[in-house]
């Protein structure tokens, strides 16, 4: 109720204006879901931000901050442009198909850029992604213990087999036609998420490696454009992803790759090891605009 106040009050805009961020401020969301979407519908249903919530966080960040592309990151490293004080990038992981239908319109109506990392694999079969096809069955604790399995064995028995879902389930990935057109509308890049949403650390250089190529191949096709962005899968440094995730990243000519490493993306940050803070739907505008003035550690 405070929070809510102080926003309404204008409180947050103001220490906003007067403040510069150490870093980028990279948002990480992951699917989206109607506000009329039953409570419980879903597992995970915690990454899936109501639409309205996700509006009003475009809002404070529109008027607060200063939303950026990664294409305007890429300029600044490059040394041709700065980037202004209080840089804000969204990204999505996952590439559910709600960051079309519902996501896009609010981006475009806010004029906000964005990157959407898709995992290529379930959504060209119209299938799952593996946790989501898991946690239906089995509950949520079912998937964070596979994590820990070997590649081979996690692929032959939670990612090879899941189960076809309809284009209206909220569940749903992008089709590959979608995936081209969410590239083209302005400000929205698509990135790689590994082919089936893989825990890199668990597999062979050559596992990571085939999980990343074809990715990026799939992504390539879809859009006819190159694909420099990565996220990695679950996104904690040294547990999710080694040291050689990395090298192999650069070695097949990736620029950008993110974490889910929970800080501001600071400039001596390796280009391919960027830091997100998680955003959640139980995170309201007034929580976020709280976070960005004064909670997430400067």
């Amino acid at each position: 109720m405070v929070k809510r106040g102080l926003l309404a009050a204008g409180h947050y805009r103001r220490t906003l204006r007067r403040s510069r961020f150490p870093g980028v401020v990279v948002l990480c969301y992951h699917g989206l879901r109607g506000d009329d979407t039953p409570a419980g519908a879903m597992a995970f249903e915690n990454l899936h931000v109501r639409e309205s919530t996700f509006d009003a966080h475009c809002r404070v960040l529109r008027d607060m901050c200063d939303p950026i592309s990664l294409d305007d990151w890429r300029a600044s490293m490059a040394g041709r442009a700065p980037l202004p004080p209080r840089p804000v990038l969204l990204t999505f992981d996952d590439g559910y198909r709600s960051v079309l239908t519902l996501g896009a319109p609010v981006l475009k109506a806010h004029g906000l850029p964005a990157v959407v990392f898709v995992c290529s694999e379930p959504a060209e079969r119209r299938r799952l992604v593996w946790f989501d096809d898991l946690a239906a069955r089995e509950g949520e604790d079912a998937v964070e213990a596979w994590k820990a399995h070997p590649y081979g064995d996690w692929l032959k028995t939670c990612a090879a087999n899941t189960h076809a879902v309809a284009d209206d389930d909220p569940r749903a990935l992008l089709r590959p036609d979608e995936v081209g057109q969410l590239s083209r509308q302005p400000g929205i890049e698509i990135g790689s998420h590994t082919a089936r949403h893989a825990i890199l650390s668990q597999a062979t250089a050559a596992e990571q490696r085939a999980e990343i190529e074809d990715s990026r191949a799939a992504i390539a096709r879809w859009t006819g454009r190159p694909v420099r962005a990565f996220a990695y899968p679950n996104g904690r440094p040294r547990v999710d992803y080694t040291a050689t995730t990395s090298s192999l990243l650069d070695e097949l000519g990736f620029d950008s790759a993110f974490t889910t490493r929970r800080a501001f993306a600071t400039p001596d940050e390796p280009p391919l090891e960027r830091s997100r803070f998680l955003m959640l739907a139980e995170v309201m505008a007034p929580e976020l605009a709280h976070r960005l003035a004064y909670a997430w550690p400067r």
